[in-house]
């Protein structure tokens, strides 16, 4: 059964990362922290990928149902836009190298510690909307890694080594930007320094089996783990109120993405456990509105930055005043990236994903 309050929170998430790119000139409003939302996302995929999978680890055809129906989901508007951004390189005559394309069309990006210096505003080898383009996918190769290593540890591994994996990846990332840590913050564009986010979606994933079996002894853990979400978070907030957020700091990388990630966990649960009820902040995640800027997410994650540096070109001309303009090509952005989601979603993403049930089709979770 789909869970339509984690389609909200994917709304919510596309919607941070793309207030901090697209209203960077409003900081009052916090926009420097939108990329907290691909922790969510992180935390979101852990969820759902590590429940598809427990699902399936005793059925047949584990790993070519998993694999067949990631790589319809992922691969199609993912390929679309490397395939748009190099011919738009070769026409403008910057092609960049062959090793940063292969890092790309081979999803490894982020096995490097940092965004690929070609990609550095001061290269000049690639084009800056084919550079702003490239520049977000490194989180789809930290979700690609994840996905390609997950599925073998949760078929072959025992309840006992899989939970040391767990507790290994959450402990092991925030001591690896710990020790990866520069001001430019490179360490939080890298697989293994952001598998803590992955790890706790993944403890969701085990922690609603274990209250789905024994429902009846959760009544005092829920109230437990309510009362931990709102103090993690006021904790948090608490943090990043006083370290203004900044990631070239050492405690906001480490112990304060380790807390970010924690509260959104915590969040997540609590969203689980009262999914289908009734009180305003569920039927709020439940709004149809949002829930429609979740179904898109994807292609708007992958599209707005470039597409919102393409508007800036055509606002720039226009003689407009420094805040008038920075209006003017916030609302044409966002006007531009959701047609270009919708329009992708549409035409492309709804069929393929329509073939994909129709003709692999799962047994664990017909709608992922």
């Amino acid at each position: 059964m789909r869970i339509l309050e984690l389609d909200g929170l994917r709304g919510i998430a596309v919607m941070a990362v793309i207030m901090q790119h697209y209203l960077s000139w409003l900081p009052q409003i916090g926009s420097a922290n939108g990329w907290l939302g691909v922790d969510l996302f992180f935390i979101l995929s852990g969820f759902l990928i590590t429940s598809i999978l427990l699902n399936l680890r005793t059925k047949k055809h584990y790993f070519g149902v998993f694999y067949k129906r990631r790589a319809l989901r992922i691969f199609p508007p993912y390929y679309l836009g490397i395939l748009v951004y190099l011919a738009v390189s070769i026409w403008a005559g910057k092609t960049g190298t062959v090793n940063l394309w292969m890092q790309y069309i081979f999803y490894y990006t982020s096995l490097q510690v940092g965004q690929p210096a070609a990609l550095a505003p001061n290269a000049g080898i690639v084009l800056v909307p084919v550079q702003l383009g490239l520049v977000v996918l490194w989180s789809l190769s930290v979700e690609e890694l994840y996905y390609t290593f997950w599925a073998p540890i949760v078929r072959y591994t025992s309840h006992r080594g899989f939970t040391a994996i767990l507790i290994g990846m959450i402990v092991a990332a925030p001591l690896l930007r710990w020790w990866l840590h520069t001001p430019d913050f490179p360490e939080l564009y890298t697989f293994y320094c952001r598998m803590d986010a992955l790890g706790f979606g993944s403890v969701l994933a085990l922690l609603m089996r274990a209250r789905h079996e024994k429902l009846a002894q959760w009544q005092h853990r829920d109230k437990f783990f309510d009362i931990a979400a709102i103090a993690m978070t006021v904790a948090t907030v608490a943090l990043w109120i006083y370290d203004h957020g900044d990631r070239s700091k050492l405690v906001v990388a480490t112990v304060g993405v380790f807390m970010a990630d924690t509260s959104l966990a915590l969040i997540a649960f609590a969203i689980l456990r009262k999914s289908g009820s009734q009180s305003w902040w569920m039927r709020a995640l439940r709004a149809r509105w949002l829930r429609s800027v979740g179904m898109v997410s994807y292609s708007l994650y992958l599209f707005h930055y470039p597409l919102g540096f393409v508007v800036h070109t055509w606002v720039v001309g226009w003689g407009l005043s420094r805040h008038a303009g920075a209006i003017v090509q916030t609302l044409l952005s966002i006007a531009l990236s959701f047609a270009v989601a919708y329009g992708l979603w549409y035409g492309m993403e709804s069929r393929i994903l329509n073939w994909k049930d129709r003709h692999v089709p799962s047994p664990a979770h017909p709608t992922a």
